[in-house]
């Protein structure tokens, strides 16, 4: 690691799956580079973007000083099981590359996946509030392979691992990717530990209640080939009429608040969010029925 250089005072830790255990390598770069490019777009002069990886992945044009690739020490997952372990362990190597480079005696850290996108203000808002943490209860789900955006109201921190940010001291950091003991390790990934749907407790316990951020300011991104959301939790969460985006306002979203123009272009149409709205809401109707006959 370098010795202690910036004035970081926020960073976007980002864990990168192994090639070996990925479906598609080129879609997973792919993703990452728009996940870092809205991470960059929300970004202020002291804030950085941190890649921990066993592969070093093809940045392009978003490479960039305070975007950082920290290539790991330690062997990569031998099975898809261990992957919550591996992405616990990589950002414990970004707490300790913090640790030992950043000038700054605080640090504020968002923990973001490698496929997920955030809203350009969130950096500013984080750093304008003085309390020790941060929790996305409202954000949006992209579904790729439908081309459509879900607005989820509450909850959103239990469904996505990118929905939490904590400001940590310098003694709170680990000194290592294996030190286990320090406040920054308590956030880490099942089966070791308490995962993203429990940050808030461990927040609390650690005497950072966290605040809600008042705004939806992630985007998470779901069924592509590299996606986790059916095999890791086979959630089928009936999707609400009221919850669906229009395509237009959802073009708006991803191009002025989460910088993902690209991703803009790709989604539906108004026929296809029509016949999802309809199935949507008829499905509704058939669960309010199914409750009134039992």
């Amino acid at each position: 690691m370098t010795q202690r250089s910036r004035t970081y005072r926020f960073v976007f830790a980002i864990p990168l799956k192994a090639r070996g255990l990925s479906s598609d390598w080129q879609l997973a770069q792919s993703l990452l580079r728009e996940t870092v490019h809205s991470a960059t777009r929300a970004s202020s002069r002291e804030t950085a973007v941190v890649i921990a990886c066993h592969d070093e992945p093809d940045l392009h044009d978003v490479a960039a000083p305070d975007v950082h690739v920290l290539r790991v020490p330690f062997a990569e997952p031998e099975a898809p099981s261990q992957g919550g372990r591996d992405k616990a362990t990589k950002r414990r190597f970004i707490g300790a590359w913090i640790c030992e480079t950043a000038a700054s005696e605080e640090v504020d850290v968002m923990f973001l996946d490698a496929d997920d996108l955030v809203h350009k203000d969130l950096v500013e808002w984080v750093s304008s509030r003085t309390e020790p943490a941060h929790v996305v209860e409202t954000g949006y789900i992209l579904n790729m392979a439908a081309g459509l955006l879900q607005n989820r109201r509450q909850s959103f921190h239990k469904t996505c691992g990118s929905s939490f940010v904590c400001r940590f001291r310098r003694n709170e950091l680990p000194t290592s990717w294996d030190d286990l003991a320090s406040p920054f390790s308590q956030f880490g990934a099942s089966p070791d530990q308490r995962g993203h749907q429990d940050y808030d407790i461990v927040a609390s316990e650690l005497g950072k209640p966290p605040l809600t951020i008042p705004f939806p300011s992630v985007i998470y991104r779901v069924n592509h080939a590299e996606s986790l959301w059916a095999s890791k939790s086979q959630e089928r969460r009936p999707v609400l009429a009221t919850d669906l985006v229009r395509p237009r306002v959802a073009r708006r979203l991803l191009t002025e608040e989460f910088s993902s123009p690209d991703l803009a272009r790709d989604l539906g149409g108004e026929l296809g969010f029509a016949a999802h709205f309809a199935a949507a809401s008829a499905s509704r109707a058939r669960a309010r029925l199914a409750r009134i006959v039992r």
